[in-house]
């Protein structure tokens, strides 16, 4: 058994990972992709994919979304045939090991709603379900366009850092280092946009793109507070579909916690349609788990 660790993974690793993942989603029927992109990670010196091999076969695989020190947010995947033999919790000693080293306390474990085995580990982990998000992907023959011009859509930059922070905390309630270091990993990727939402010289809303799949992705969106319930929210969310349009994502998709009602309202009359439930199971950093 060999265990290899990484900050970011190889084009071969990446292959061996999608591959393993493409066996089990298969074998327990399931929809949802591990996220692999280790860009958002507060740090760029942590390490958070953890690959086991046995005679040179990617068997077991774990990642972790690490984009602020509150918390690590766990996937996981391992070969039907060697499950039940500890490998899972082998590579979570491995990853609790090194959140050890940045003072991480929180794991947030991501399950997909008919995973049968994922529940099981849930169990013997003693870990407690949270909440439940939606994957949504969009509907084009759904479509309802607007006619709504009152915003100006602009791209973000370093020089509007600080107004940006001030922005991301009234919508999204996350302290001042959280939206920091959110904000930063979007401005300095290649792959990911951030837009700001301008009414009368004012910043009311945020929305950022990613597009380095196929598909692209919505994410970090909202209205200030004082804004919503006025249409400002389907104006800014149909200038992003128009946005990614323009570079060539026809399939797009984004992530709603199912508790939000005003925002999975928002998304359905936009064309937007769940297609995977994906379940959040928390636990505490147990320091001993090897």
């Amino acid at each position: 058994m060999i265990i290899k660790s990484y900050i970011s993974l190889s084009d071969k690793a990446i292959n061996e990972v999608l591959n393993l993942e493409r066996v089990c989603q298969d074998y327990d029927k399931l929809k949802g992709s591990v996220y692999l992109d280790t860009s958002l990670n507060f740090s760029p010196h942590i390490k958070s994919v953890f690959l086991l091999y046995e005679n040179r076969e990617l068997i077991s695989m774990l990642a972790m979304v690490i984009p602020t020190q509150q918390e690590a947010e766990i996937s996981a995947y391992t070969l039907p045939k060697y499950r039940h033999n500890g490998y899972f919790k082998i590579l979570l000693a491995e990853a609790v090991e090194e959140l050890n080293k940045f003072d991480i306390q929180n794991l947030l474990f991501v399950c997909e709603r008919q995973s049968i085995s994922g529940k099981g580990v849930m169990v013997s982990l003693n870990a407690e379900y949270e909440h439940t998000e939606y994957s949504m992907r969009f509907n084009k023959a759904r479509y309802r366009a607007t006619d709504a011009n009152r915003l100006l859509l602009l791209r973000s930059h370093y020089k509007d850092l600080d107004k940006i922070i001030e922005t991301s905390m009234k919508i999204f309630e996350d302290s001042y280092e959280e939206s920091k270091n959110l904000i930063e990993n979007c401005l300095k990727s290649e792959t990911r946009e951030q837009y700001l939402a301008v009414l009368n010289e004012e910043i009311i809303g945020l929305g950022s793109i990613n597009k380095e799949r196929d598909e692209g992705l919505i994410f970090g969106f909202g209205i200030v507070p004082d804004y919503r319930g006025k249409g400002y929210g389907a104006e800014l969310l149909h200038r992003l579909i128009d946005r990614l349009w323009q570079i060539g994502k026809t399939e797009i998709i984004l992530d709603v916690n199912s508790e939000n009602g005003h925002a999975l309202e928002l998304y359905q009359k936009a064309g937007f349609q769940i297609e995977i439930a994906f379940e959040f199971f928390r636990r505490k950093v147990v320091r001993s788990e090897k």
